[in-house]
């Protein structure tokens, strides 16, 4: 019974982890990501930010996607991400589903933390490519269905 017990246990934490390459490429990403984000590169932002949501805020107009695609600059303020912390991760098939919480500054002394964002990884070609959404978008069922969404928050 223990040994059952122990494949178990072994099974279940292996089939929440990621590989060495679905770790590099998501690590890459999300650099990329983040980067784009606290640089203001609204170009970059928008082509690792998933089609889902881009598809979303366009289809609200010009306003709400300006609003929405709108970054931090040193010049006009707005929020810097750091400090992820990895939460959770879920695989369905060739989906992986990475939930990950950042402090969200609103200067960059690092001194004023506004709030944590959380922000989801997805990749639906088994960790080779990967697109990111902020919670709030991610758990909008305009945006996501229920069946869409691996983590449940």
């Amino acid at each position: 019974m223990k040994y059952c017990y122990f494949c178990f246990m072994l099974l279940l934490v292996a089939s929440c982890t990621l590989s060495s390459s679905q770790e590099a490429s998501l690590h890459k990403a999300l650099t990329s990501y983040i980067d784009a984000h606290n640089n203001g590169e609204v170009m970059a932002y928008v082509a690792y930010t998933h089609p889902n949501v881009v598809g979303f805020f366009e289809d609200q107009g010009d306003s709400l996607f300006r609003e929405k695609f709108e970054l931090f600059s040193t010049g006009n303020g707005g929020d810097y991400l750091q400090d992820g912390t990895l939460k959770e991760i879920e695989k369905k098939n060739n989906q992986i589903h990475v939930r990950y919480v950042f402090d969200s500054y609103t200067e960059i002394d690092y001194n004023s933390i506004a709030n944590e964002l959380g922000l989801i990884a997805i990749s639906v070609d088994d960790g080779e490519s990967w697109y990111f959404v902020e919670e709030d978008d991610y758990t909008n069922e305009k945006i996501f269905s229920k069946d869409e969404q691996l983590i449940a928050l």
